[in-house]
C-alpha cells in the first residue's frame, strides 16, 4: 500500500503537469482560450519568420490539429506562401519552405479553360470593335494588349521579368455596355516557381494565385485561382473549377503579356457574373512600385 505522503509526492507533480497541459499547450474549448491560442500561434510564427522574410499576411487554423497549431504565411517580397507549425505541448515553432504552384505540364488546362484561351484573342478584338462602334472610350492598356495579341508588337521576354512587389490595377472592358472601367487598385507580387515559371499573387481584394504556362507558338498563358479570405482552395484545379463555399470564385485562366516593365494578365472569365458576354474582357496590369 502506498503511504499518503508518498502518494502526495506522486500526484502533486502529475496535477501540475496536467494543469500546464490544460492551459497554454492543450488549449481549452472556450472562445477566450481559442482566441489566446490563435494569438500565440500568430506571434510565434511571425517571430520565427522574421529573420527570413517580412510577413505580408498570416492565416491561422482556428484550432489546429490535435498536436499542432498551423498557419499559412505570405512573404511580402515574393508572395510565396510558407506553412508554420506550432507544437501545442512545447511551444516549439517551425517554418517550412515556399510552397510550389503545380500544374500538369502535359495537359494543364481543363477542356473548358482551353476553349476559353483559344477564344480570348478574338473576344478581345470583338469587344474593342464593339466599343468603338458605340463611341465608348478605351485606354492605353487595351491598345497595348490588342497590339501584343495580334502580333503587331512582340511581347517582351518573361524570363527576365523582375520578381518582387507590384501595384496592380484591374480594368473591365464591355461590362454592362461600358467602355474601359478601372474597378480596383491593389497589391500584387511576382516570384518564380522552381521550374522558372512566374508566379503572380494578388494579395489584396479578391485574391489570385496564378502561374505562367508556356503554350503553342511561343505564347504564354496563366493557370490560376481566385478566392476570398477563409476559402481554402488556392491552386488551379482542372477537376474542381469552382470553390466549394462560393462558386463566384475558382479557376481562372488567360494570356500573359509583357511590355517593358509592365505585365498584363488578360482574361475573358466571367465567373460570378450573369450570362456569358462575347464582348467582355479583363486586364490585370502589374506596375513596379516606385
Amino acid at each position: 500500500m502506498i503511504s499518503p505522503s508518498r502518494l502526495s509526492r506522486i500526484v502533486a507533480p502529475l496535477c501540475l503537469a496536467l494543469l500546464v497541459l490544460s492551459g497554454r499547450h492543450a488549449v481549452g474549448s472556450s472562445p477566450d482560450a481559442w482566441e489566446q491560442f490563435r494569438a500565440e500561434v500568430e506571434s510565434a510564427c511571425v517571430a520565427m519568420a522574421a529573420p527570413r522574410m517580412k510577413v505580408a499576411g498570416i492565416r491561422v487554423d482556428p484550432t489546429g490539429t490535435a498536436s499542432f497549431g498551423v498557419a499559412l504565411l505570405t512573404d511580402a517580397a515574393t508572395g510565396a506562401q510558407h506553412i508554420c507549425v506550432y507544437d501545442k505541448e512545447t511551444g516549439k515553432t517551425e517554418l517550412g519552405g515556399a510552397l510550389e504552384t503545380v500544374t500538369d505540364p502535359i495537359e494543364p488546362f481543363s477542356p473548358q479553360d482551353a476553349t476559353q484561351l483559344s477564344n480570348l484573342p478574338a473576344q478581345v478584338k470583338a469587344t474593342l470593335d464593339e466599343l468603338k462602334k458605340k463611341g465608348l472610350s478605351v485606354n492605353g492598356q487595351a491598345d497595348t494588349v490588342e497590339a501584343l495579341l495580334d502580333g503587331r508588337v512582340k511581347s517582351d521576354d518573361l524570363g527576365s521579368f523582375p520578381t518582387g512587389p507590384y501595384r496592380c490595377d484591374v480594368f473591365w472592358y464591355g461590362f454592362l455596355e461600358e467602355g474601359a472601367r478601372r474597378v480596383g487598385a491593389h497589391t500584387c507580387s511576382v516570384s518564380r516557381a522552381p521550374g522558372g515559371n512566374l508566379v503572380i499573387d494578388k494579395t489584396s481584394g479578391e485574391h489570385l494565385n496564378a502561374e505562367t504556362v508556356p503554350v503553342e507558338n511561343g505564347q504564354t498563358a496563366f493557370a490560376g485561382r481566385t478566392w476570398i479570405d477563409d476559402q481554402p482552395e488556392h491552386q488551379y484545379d482542372p477537376a474542381h473549377p469552382a470553390n466549394a463555399e462560393n462558386d463566384n470564385f475558382g479557376n481562372k485562366v488567360g494570356r500573359v503579356l509583357r511590355s517593358g516593365e509592365r505585365l498584363f494578365l488578360v482574361s475573358i472569365d466571367e465567373r460570378g457574373m450573369t450570362e456569358p458576354d462575347p464582348t467582355y474582357f479583363e486586364i490585370l496590369e502589374l506596375i513596379p512600385q516606385l
